[in-house]
C-alpha cells in the first residue's frame, strides 16, 4: 500500500508542496504502532486477541473506502488514452467542472511499459535502494528497544513499555518536521540532516548508556532524539523514493527501491546477532558488551543513506513530474501533450 500510496498522492499535490503532502502520509505510521500497544495493554483483558484482530481490520476497511473514492492517477489515464476520465480525475483534484479543462489538441500514443525499464536508470536505483535501507538501524533497535531499557535502566518490562510510548509519540513528531524540511529545505538537504543527525544521535546511545545527569538518563535522552529524526527521516525518503522516475515508471520504481530497502528489517536483526554472537538472527540476545558495537553498526546505515541523498541522488522538490521528466531525458507523452497537467503539477 506504501508504493502505490504515496506515487498517487504525488501526481495529485502541487510541486511546492509534495514533499510536504507526501510526506504526511507516513506521519501516523508510528502512531498504529502506538495505538496498538495501547490496545493491547488495556483492552485485551476485555477482548481478548480476537478482538484486537478485530479492531485492527477498521484500518482496513478505512483504505478501502478511500481506494474506491479516490479517482484513478490522470497521468496514468493519459497514458492508456482514456482522455475523459483523465479530465474528470484532474477536475476532481483541482475541485473545477471538468468542461474547464482542455483536452490536447494532438493526443499522445498509448504507452505501455516494461518493468525492466527500471534497470535503465541506475542511479534511481542505488539512491532510491542506499536511502531506503537507512530503516535497518531503526527497525534493528525497535527489536532490541524493551530488552535494552530494562537491561540499562535496571526496570520492568512494563515500565520499559511505558518508556517505549513516548518514543513512539517523538516519532510522530519527527515525522511532521522532516515532512516539512523536506520542502523547505530541499530533498537532499533534509536527507543528510536527519540521517546524519539521527546516526549521532545512536551512536551516543551506545557510548553513553550508564551516563545520568540530574538523575536523567542521557541513553533515553538518545533514543528519543534519535527516534525524533530516525523516524521522521522516512517522511523524506519515502516520496523520494517515488520521485527519481520517469513518471511511467514511479509506481514499479519506487516499489523495487522500497522492497530493497526493506532488506533492512532483515539485515538490522541479523548484523546486530553476528556482533553479539547470537545463534538467533531474528531476536538476538542482547548484551552490554554488543551495546556500543551495536549502536555504531546501526548508526551506519544512517550516514550511508545521508551518502546516497548527496552523492548518488539528485535534487527533486518543486520539481513538477513532467519537469523530472524532462531531467531524467525520457519525458513522458504526458507531459509533453498536456500543458494542463504540467501546470496542475506546478
Amino acid at each position: 500500500m506504501y508504493s502505490v500510496d504515496i506515487t498517487i498522492i504525488q501526481e495529485f499535490v502541487p510541486a511546492v508542496r509534495r514533499g510536504w503532502l507526501t510526506g504526511l502520509t507516513t506521519t501516523m505510521l508510528p502512531a498504529g504502532f502506538l495505538l496498538a500497544a495501547l490496545l493491547s495493554a488495556f483492552a485485551t483483558p476485555y477482548i481478548g486477541w480476537r478482538g484486537l484482530f478485530a479492531v485492527g481490520l477498521q484500518p482496513a476497511f478505512l483504505a478501502l473506502y478511500i481506494r474506491a473514492w479516490v479517482p484513478e492517477s490522470p497521468y496514468w489515464l493519459m497514458r492508456m488514452g482514456r482522455f475523459e476520465e483523465a479530465r474528470r480525475s484532474l477536475a476532481w483534484a483541482l475541485q473545477i467542472d471538468p468542461k474547464a479543462i482542455e483536452l490536447p489538441a494532438v493526443a499522445p500514443a498509448v504507452e505501455h511499459t516494461r518493468w525492466t525499464e527500471l534497470f535503465k536508470y541506475p542511479r534511481s536505483i542505488f539512491a532510491g535502494a542506499l536511502t531506503g535501507l537507512s530503516q535497518t538501524g531503526g527497525v534493528g533497535l525497535g527489536l532490541w528497544q524493551v530488552t535494552l531499557l530494562v537491561m540499562v535502566l535496571q526496570i520492568t518490562p512494563a515500565e520499559a513499555s511505558k518508556l517505549g510510548i513516548w518514543i513512539a509519540v517523538t516519532a510522530i513528531a519527527g515525522r511532521f518536521l522532516c515532512s516539512w524540511i523536506s520542502d523547505a529545505w530541499g530533498r537532499r538537504p533534509a536527507g543528510v540532516f536527519s540521517c546524519l543527525t539521527a546516526a549521532l544521535c545512536m551512536s551516543l546511545a551506545g557510548y553513553m548508556h550508564s551516563v545520568f545527569v540530574v538523575g536523567v538518563s542521557m541513553f533515553y535522552v538518545m533514543l528519543l532524539l534519535q527516534s525524533f529524526f530516525g523516524s521522521g527521516n522516512y517522511s523524506i525518503v519515502g516520496p523520494y523514493m517515488g520521485e527519481l522516475w520517469p513518471g511511467r515508471l514511479r509506481g514499479s520504481g519506487m516499489g523495487f527501491v522500497y522492497g530493497i530497502g526493506n532488506l533492512g528489517k532483515f539485515i538490522g536483526p541479523a548484523g546486530l546477532a553476528l556482533i553479539a554472537g547470537s545463534s538467533n538472527y531474528v531476536k538476538p540476545e542482547a548484551t552490554l558488551n554488543a551495546l556500543v558495537p551495536g549502536f555504531n553498526y546501526f548508526a551506519f546505515w544512517y550516514v550511508l543513506g545521508a551518502f546516497a541523498f548527496w552523492f548518488i541522488g539528485f535534487e527533486t522538490s518543486r520539481r513538477s513530474i513532467g519537469e523530472i521528466d524532462n531531467a531524467l531525458r525520457r519525458p513522458t507523452p504526458v507531459a509533453a501533450a498536456s500543458g494542463v497537467m504540467r501546470s496542475a503539477g506546478n
